[in-house]
């Protein structure tokens, strides 16, 4: 069997009833569709067989769209009666990328991720087709971090003080961010981190220590 045919044997079976448990939380006109990932957050292709997702360290992702729309991508037509692509959100590089960020995040004994290490070793191990392209990496780069669900800033470069190196984090407060990783909003939050522009404290007392 098929990904394609359990995806689709889900949202047949399952569509009406989360309508119905979730009806507090989802707008009336939406339906559920079943989207299959492997360990790395990389969306299983509709061919791939089923038998090769695990549920030991597979996902599987929920999305909700409107009845009018598809899931994958369809042919509609706009005022000007040309056709245009409307795309499956799930496949969006942007979301590949929160999901690889926060992967590599995660990793034990690493106190913050570089930016040329995620874009020219993570992103292209990650198993993304669109990854393949350094030109679309960067692009995708800077187009997250231009929306703000990546926040940049510098650290000390523990081979070389001189050269400070650029480090990226998932902007968590952003809510594009928390959808993609399934985290849900908390809105007692008291607590809202507030990013201050300017270089990091650490290197401010790195720069005072070697001047006195």
């Amino acid at each position: 069997m098929k990904i394609e045919e359990v995806e689709s044997k889900l949202q047949d079976t399952f569509s009406t009833q989360l309508q119905d448990v979730l009806q507090p939380l989802i707008p009336p006109g939406y339906r559920a569709y079943f989207y299959f990932y492997d360990r790395n957050g990389k969306k299983k292709r509709k061919d791939a067989a089923a038998e090769n997702w695990s549920a030991d360290s597979g996902q599987i992702q929920i999305w909700f769209y409107r009845k009018e729309q598809t899931a994958e991508p369809k042919q509609v037509q706009t005022d000007g009666n040309s056709a245009k692509d409307v795309p499956d959100p799930s496949a969006d590089p942007i979301f590949d990328v929160i999901r690889a960020l926060s992967l590599a995040e995660r990793r034990p004994g690493f106190e913050f991720v570089s930016l040329k290490w995620f874009r020219d070793a993570a992103l292209p191990a990650g198993g993304y087709d669109w990854a393949k392209s350094d030109q679309k990496r960067q692009e995708t780069l800077r187009d997250a971090i231009a929306k703000r669900l990546i926040l940049t800033s510098k650290v000390p470069n523990p081979k070389d003080p001189q050269f400070p190196v650029t480090a990226i984090r998932l902007n968590r407060l952003m809510p594009e961010v928390r959808s993609v990783l399934g985290e849900q909003d908390d809105e007692d939050l008291d607590f809202h981190p507030v990013e201050i522009r300017g270089e990091p404290m650490s290197a401010t007392i790195i720069r005072e220590r070697r001047q006195q």
